[in-house]
């Protein structure tokens, strides 16, 4: 009988007798005799298990990496003068003053250049408004004209020194305080032809 060199064996029934037979289990075909019977005949091969197959080892997915969000370039307004100053005007609407003294005293210095200029026009006929756009409003509506006039120039300075003292820090107030000066300047000037004028009489 042949065998090969492994030393398993197999057992299997004889074809012949039935009886048990106890061969060596070879890789190469075998023939094996019956010790019973003495039947020759092929060593049957093992049942081989089939061979496991392989696992699939699946990868983790890999993390997924979050796309960068674009940053948002802003939108390049171009804007007119118009539109610049309505800009500034809103911003500054719902603002307290910064100015709130410089503005007191600018509107006491022009109400009392409003009633000094008023008292010389109205007693002494030879004074007169030197301002042509003021004495155009004096002529045609008399000292409420004059005071509309006036008070309308002052409000235009307000704002401008309100919205350019928030943009420029001091700038506004500058304004402001010439606007101060230049009535103080009336002012006085008015007081000095009024008491002149008394003095002379």
């Amino acid at each position: 009988m042949r065998a090969d060199d492994s030393d398993a064996t197999v057992r299997f029934p004889c074809a012949w007798c039935g009886l048990g037979v106890t061969a060596p289990a070879g890789v190469a075909k075998v023939k094996g005799r019956c010790p019973h019977c003495g039947a020759v005949q092929d060593v049957p091969r093992p049942a081989t298990p089939p061979p496991e197959p392989y696992a699939l080892i699946e990868e983790p997915p890999a993390p997924a990496v979050a796309a960068p969000t674009p940053t948002p370039v802003p939108a390049r307004v171009v804007r007119g003068s118009k539109g610049f100053w309505r800009s500034l005007l809103h911003e500054s609407a719902g603002r307290e003053s910064v100015l709130a003294a410089e503005i007191s005293a600018l509107l006491l210095l022009s109400v009392a250049d409003l009633m000094t200029t008023y008292h010389l026009m109205r007693t002494h006929p030879k004074f007169y408004e030197s301002n042509p756009v003021a004495q155009f409003f004096f002529a045609r509506w008399n000292i409420a004209g004059m005071a509309v006039f006036k008070f309308s120039v002052i409000a235009f300075v307000v704002v401008v020194g309100e919205v350019v003292e928030r943009r420029r820090p001091g700038l506004g107030r500058f304004v402001i305080l010439t606007g101060c000066l230049a009535s103080m300047v009336v002012v006085v000037h008015g007081l000095r032809l009024a008491f002149g004028e008394f003095a002379a009489e």
